[in-house]
């Protein structure tokens, strides 16, 4: 009763889809498009509501991707039989697995109905014809086509309806939480049905099977019904017909540690395959009580709740956030250790590979963690000699080659290190080099390398770019944990560059009248005076960057009298200058946002972004190039577009500063 009940609703949904079709693909010409990546294309960035992609029966050859920034996509077909996508490509081909998708989905809240989805490439290399790693996503009466690596359930929730699954080894793989549901899983050789992934026994990912059904042909040996790619992969076979040749064991280690935590079970098999008493002893015993965990409504739940059977499903994703979203360019930096270790982040490290120019330098304004497809890939590789717009500006390159570094260390991690762990070596010292060339003779180092005529040549502390520089070079020169497979000559290289940015900081702070302040944004390389930058950026006092150049100064295991001195008149300058008993405001008016200083008594402290050096007064500057000293003054594109206060030297004074001084007094390093 309850199959039916859930077969009715998806049903339901699917029809209302189809009626509501935002646009059709038919590559008969007779639709709106004739690709499936056509009609993505037209999907608004970060839309807000379901987008109904119809798919007229037909063969599209075409590698697809529904990128991150593109959630509530449906793609509705009529028949999964007539209705299909399909690309080759492989794993060799490609570079890694992740990469080598025909269709790829990102975006989550995704739903597909009546659609297969085939990589043709066929055996001798992991080729998937589907990456998933899309948050609450669907898939009803849809067919997956390929041999090795079919189906990359990568992340996220994932709900299976009435499908076809095919495939010899490891095709369905990954580390989603996912459940199977009255679907047809099919081997075409000796091989394993599944490959789970979790790095820890309390980590939510793991497949379900429920009501499943399982066959085979051209088996000698027979299949294994998975076996762990990571120490804790978890998979359970509910209720399910093994029809199959499936080996008496069952499941199978892929290395003896691993018997130890991976969560292998089955309750209820029937059918050829099903033999219990001969199972492997480490699988897991399940009792009637124990299966309500593994429920659709139950596992899939998240604390978001989600539950794939209601019928306003559409409606409650378009109103409630997800429990789980990609990792970003912008959040790499940021993860757990073991994460350093997944397929996910060896996949950014090799599209890091394509995105490194010549010269070893990278460009900025990219999310370099956002999925490629095979034509990007192949662009990016064609335009490596094109070196014009290598910077360290918005934390380009000294990013990369640190990610880099924290890649490599996870790397050598592994009972097997990555094939590609060589090339990762290779990029990242060719990073560490491009730092090194493009410092000035002075210590200096300039926004673009190479020099790029206008401001660029300045020595730019804007954007914490030279910090950020110093900083990776610092800790490489001290190798700190994710930088001590460098070679010793290119360590003292950084070292020394490290002692020249040092001794010309300390040199660059800006004295008015004889009394030491704080630092200007960007500097003339030659004259070592503050210079301008764009018609916003005058001849200033930097109240934000000055901030992350005390904490490099900070840094300093055995500090000097000439550190210890700028760090405490450039900690007394911000005390003498802090705003008190005002907030920043903003209200709308006709012409846009516009902002003021309003009191409150309560609020935490400000401080300029940019100080004029002759009145030491707060500037704000627009696109005129005219200064003003009050922010309501701006016009509303630029008030809005630019951090014109900062709050963060407050914790420099109230946390960094009495930490520092307790080091300092203490004579430890």
């Amino acid at each position: 009763m309850l199959r039916t009940i859930v077969t009715l609703l998806l049903v339901a949904i699917a029809a209302l889809s189809v009626n509501a079709a935002d646009i059709t693909v038919a590559a008969d010409g007779t639709g709106d498009v004739r690709t499936v990546q056509a009609a993505i294309d037209r999907v608004p960035i970060n839309n807000k509501k379901r987008f109904v992609i119809a798919i007229k029966p037909g063969m599209y050859v075409e590698q697809v991707r529904v990128p991150a920034n593109k959630p509530y996509v449906s793609f509705i077909g009529t028949d999964a039989a007539k209705t299909i996508i399909a690309f080759s490509l492989s794993n060799k081909e490609a570079g890694s697995t992740s990469a080598s998708y025909a269709v790829y989905i990102g975006g989550h809240d995704f739903y597909a109905e009546n659609v297969t989805f085939e990589n043709s490439f066929g055996q001798g290399s992991q080729a998937v014809a589907v990456l998933v790693e899309a948050d609450r996503s669907i898939f009803n009466k849809c067919r997956f086509l390929g041999w090795q690596d079919t189906l990359y359930a990568k992340n996220g929730r994932q709900y299976y309806v009435d499908s076809y699954i095919e495939g010899h080894v490891d095709y369905i793989f990954g580390m989603a939480s996912a459940v199977f549901e009255n679907c047809h899983i099919h081997s075409k050789a000796d091989g394993y049905i599944t490959a789970p992934m979790r790095f820890a026994a309390d980590e939510p990912a793991g497949f379900i099977f429920h009501k499943c059904r399982v066959t085979s042909n051209n088996t000698k040996n027979g299949i294994y019904l998975g076996r762990p790619w990571r120490d804790y992969g978890r998979t359970v076979f509910l209720n399910t017909e093994l029809d199959a040749d499936i080996r008496k064991e069952g499941w199978h280690h892929w290395e003896p540690h691993r018997e130890k935590t991976a969560y292998f079970a089955e309750y209820g098999s029937t059918g050829k395959g099903s033999n219990p008493e001969a199972r492997v002893a480490w699988t897991k015993k399940l009792g009637d009580s124990d299966i309500k965990v593994f429920s659709v409504e139950y596992f899939l739940s998240g604390k978001d709740g989600w539950d794939p059977y209601k019928s306003n499903n559409f409606d409650w994703q378009e109103k409630t956030p997800p429990d789980w979203k990609l990792v970003t360019w912008n959040e790499v930096m940021k993860q757990k250790p073991l994460w350093y270790q997944t397929d996910e982040a060896a996949r950014i490290g090799d599209q890091l590979l394509l995105y490194q120019k010549s010269n070893g330098g990278f460009e900025k304004n990219i999310d370099m963690a956002l999925m490629l497809t095979k034509g990007e890939r192949e662009k990016l590789a064609a335009s490596r000699d094109d070196i014009r717009e290598t910077t360290i500006d918005n934390k380009a390159t000294y990013t990369q080659i640190d990610y880099l570094g924290k890649l490599i260390t996870a790397s050598m991690l592994k009972a097997s290190p990555p094939g590609n762990l060589p090339k990762y070596k290779d990029a990242y010292l060719k990073g560490v080099d491009y730092l090194l060339s493009s410092q000035y003779e002075n210590g200096g180092f300039p926004q673009f390398f190479p020099l790029k005529k206008g401001y660029y040549t300045h020595i730019t502390y804007n954007d914490d770019a030279m910090i950020g520089v110093l900083e990776l070079l610092r800790d490489i020169s001290e190798k700190a944990d994710d930088h001590k497979f460098i070679d010793e000559e290119r360590r003292k290289k950084c070292e020394a560059a490290v002692e020249k940015g040092l001794t010309l900081t300390i040199k660059l702070q800006v004295s008015v009248k004889g009394k030491p302040t704080i630092w200007a944004a960007q500097y003339d390389e030659v004259t070592l005076q503050p210079a301008k930058a764009r018609a916003f950026e005058p001849i200033s006092l930097t109240g934000g960057e000055s901030v992350a150049i005390i904490k490099f100064l900070m840094g300093v295991k055995q500090p000097s009298k000439e550190v210890i001195a700028a760090i405490e008149s450039s900690i007394a300058w911000y005390q003498k200058n802090r705003i008190t008993g005002f907030k920043l405001d903003r209200k709308m008016t006709p012409e846009g946002w516009k902002y003021s200083l309003v009191k409150d008594p309560t609020a935490t402290p400000l401080w300029g972004r940019f100080y004029e050096l002759s009145t030491m007064k707060p500037v704000f500057v627009g696109r005129d190039s005219i200064i003003k000293y009050d922010i309501k003054d701006l016009d509303p594109e630029r008030a809005s577009g630019y951090t014109w206060y900062v709050s963060s030297p407050q914790n420099l004074i109230e946390k960094d500063y009495p930490k520092w001084k307790q080091r300092v007094a203490s004579g430890k390093p």
